[in-house]
């Protein structure tokens, strides 16, 4: 099980993760198969929140090491909400739905 205790520990995590996951698919690359036949991202499934696990698996594929993604993927594993995010509602605006 993933401890989730420490910000420091689990962004070397993921970055040792992604370095894992390169190597494999630097021997076969072929993601589709890669994600069939694995369970290394089961347990990071289990802590990562459903709208930011999508980003999650993407950023571990890709390597992608941008400060920002991993920070937002941090937040959501440590529930930390940022101050600057508000949600907009279209009826508390007085906005109409184009598709409406």
């Amino acid at each position: 099980m993933i401890s989730i205790d420490n910000r420091d520990v689990l962004k070397k995590k993921i970055f040792s993760l992604q370095d894992e996951i390169s190597n494999k698919l630097s021997i076969d690359n072929d993601v589709d198969k890669f994600l069939d036949n694995t369970t290394i991202l089961d347990e990071w499934e289990e802590i990562i929140p459903d709208p930011e696990y999508g980003i999650f698996v993407i950023a571990v594929l890709n390597n992608i090491r941008n400060d920002k993604i991993i920070n937002k993927i941090l937040d959501a594993i440590l529930n930390i909400k940022d101050s600057k995010e508000e949600t907009v509602s279209l009826v508390d605006k007085n906005i109409e739905h184009p598709f409406c």
